[in-house]
């Protein structure tokens, strides 16, 4: 490799590492529907979009790449389902599952959006793609499972 070609190349960021990483996983597996969009004020941040079909709903969530050493995947469950009224009550529940599920969290936000996140822990050089994509496989699992009843805590 000729020295411009090194410098450019340790001048990737971790983000632009993990992207690319990432979208050769895609390409070589066929997987596909997912959009792409940049964020930061020099596009350090990386956003894949897409959506889960779950029982008769269609949950939007995003994978995040940054220059941190996580990754994270979030999952929006339900929009605008929590009143402010049941918040309380409905975190002891989704506490309940975090206890369950170690690796994943339950939360509402301020906005009474049921989000469901997933942090890996994997700088550039240790950034594995197919393991995005098994705990994206197991999480579609999960609310296949609990949807029914996570819907019917919500509407409680």
């Amino acid at each position: 490799m000729a020295k411009t070609e090194t410098k450019a190349a340790d001048m990737e960021s971790v983000a632009q590492k993990k992207d690319k990483a990432f979208q050769e996983y895609l390409d070589t597996n066929k997987i596909s529907g997912f959009g792409k969009q940049y964020a930061g004020e020099k596009g350090e941040v990386v956003i894949y979009r897409s959506n889960l079909q779950v029982k008769d709903a269609t949950i939007p969530f995003m994978i995040l790449l940054d220059n941190s050493v996580y990754t994270l995947l979030q999952f929006q469950v339900a929009a605008g389902a929590v009143k402010p009224e049941k918040k309380e009550k409905l975190s002891a529940y989704f506490n309940d599952l975090n206890n369950q599920y170690r690796m994943l969290k339950f939360t509402a936000d301020a906005a009474g959006n049921v989000l469901l996140s997933v942090s890996i822990p994997a700088g550039a050089p240790h950034f594995e793609p197919s393991l995005v994509i098994a705990i994206l496989n197991e999480v579609e699992k999960l609310l296949n499972g609990e949807y029914d009843k996570l819907m019917d805590e919500i509407k409680k």
